[in-house]
């Protein structure tokens, strides 16, 4: 594949921000009529749990590396923590400069979002995305960290229930998700509202570095939520499809995740994973 600096640069654009791939990060499809009322019942579902852990992803696109990001969940009293960080790494990151940060809180019980805190580093300037939540409703500051950047100030995000990216992926992944089984929720990564719509395909086997894993696959769409339109559903601009891998066990883990864009696909895969005390890491 022979491809411009400026091509690569385009691909590279495309790539979810690192420690938002989580999950997820991962959302199309117009409905007509009073579509709220179709979404799950707002409850965490009958799945245990998961186990402190710690994982190491590697994120590309169609197969070819260009970051790399770590992800770490563990407890602390009643709430659950997110620690992630990543960047792009070699040759891609001669064209696309990107470092990330994405700390989370989540209830233990509801799995609601308590707040988050993203940051990601380009070569000249900072986006900030900190949202904080309250039984099922959120406020989001959103800010550019540059010496011209305009101040900004805290919004409320006008649907609800609505959970940010972390919180969103524990209540997915607490659902049963038996063979066909549906999940249709609100997701806020920080920007603007999602619905996302998530099918269990079932388990097949599917090859992780080379080594042949029992996956719980399932399918996802995502619409845009216009809130300033009488919350109507959107077409997302640069998605198309996505698929998730989770590790068909007790511990559900992420082990691939697919996304169709415009120009492709990107990926996040499970390169390095094992289970850490319940202590938050560093």
């Amino acid at each position: 594949m022979h491809q411009s600096a400026a091509a690569r640069l385009v691909w590279l654009r495309t790539l979810i921000p690192v420690p938002a791939l989580l999950v997820a990060f991962f959302f199309a499809l117009p409905i007509a009529g009073a579509w709220q009322s179709t979404l799950s019942p707002d409850v965490a579902g009958p799945f245990p749990e998961i186990r402190p852990f710690q994982a190491e992803y590697r994120l590309g696109w169609a197969e070819i590396s260009a970051a790399k990001a770590l992800a770490a969940i563990s407890y602390q009293g009643r709430n659950a923590l997110l620690t992630s960080s990543g960047g792009t790494t070699g040759f891609a990151r001669t064209l696309y400069q990107l470092d990330a940060s994405l700390d989370a809180r989540a209830t233990r019980d509801g799995l609601q979002t308590i707040q988050s805190a993203q940051l990601e580093k380009y070569a000249t300037r900072t986006l900030s995305t900190r949202i904080e939540g309250n039984n099922g409703n959120l406020t989001s500051l959103r800010e550019w960290i540059a010496p011209d950047a305009k101040p900004s100030k805290w919004k409320p995000v006008k649907i609800a229930p609505i959970r940010d990216l972390f919180a969103a992926s524990l209540f997915i992944r607490s659902q049963p998700l038996a063979k066909g089984d549906k999940v249709r929720t609100l997701v806020f990564p920080g920007g603007s509202p999602f619905l996302v719509d998530i099918e269990s395909l079932g388990s097949e086997l599917i090859a992780i570095a080379g080594t042949p894993r029992d996956a719980l696959r399932l399918d996802i769409k995502i619409q845009s939520v216009n809130t300033k339109k009488g919350n109507a559903l959107e077409p997302h601009r640069k998605f198309r499809s996505g698929t998730l891998w989770l590790s068909n066990d007790p511990d559900r883990i992420l082990l691939r995740a697919e996304v169709q864009v415009f120009v492709g696909y990107v990926f996040a895969e499970l390169a390095a994973f094992h289970q850490i005390s319940n202590a938050p890491p560093q």
